[in-house]
């Protein structure tokens, strides 16, 4: 019954993984050029948020929140 399940997990992961790869591909290939002026924002957006909007967590308080 085991050997059963995984042959039918493997007849729904199997193309849909293909299906994906080619989705990308066509993706990539079709829309280099937005990609490559998606890049700068990528790079520097994505850290500077990361840091600003996360600058509570880590266990600073401010001197507000100790009353």
């Amino acid at each position: 019954m085991e050997k059963r399940a995984q042959h039918r997990l493997m007849m729904v992961w199997l193309p849909l993984a293909g299906i994906l790869a080619v989705g990308g591909y066509l993706l990539v290939t079709g829309h280099r050029l937005h990609l490559y002026q998606a890049l700068p924002l990528l790079l520097l957006a994505c850290p500077l948020m990361h840091l600003f909007l996360h600058r509570h967590h880590g266990g600073r308080h401010d001197k507000d929140d100790d009353n």
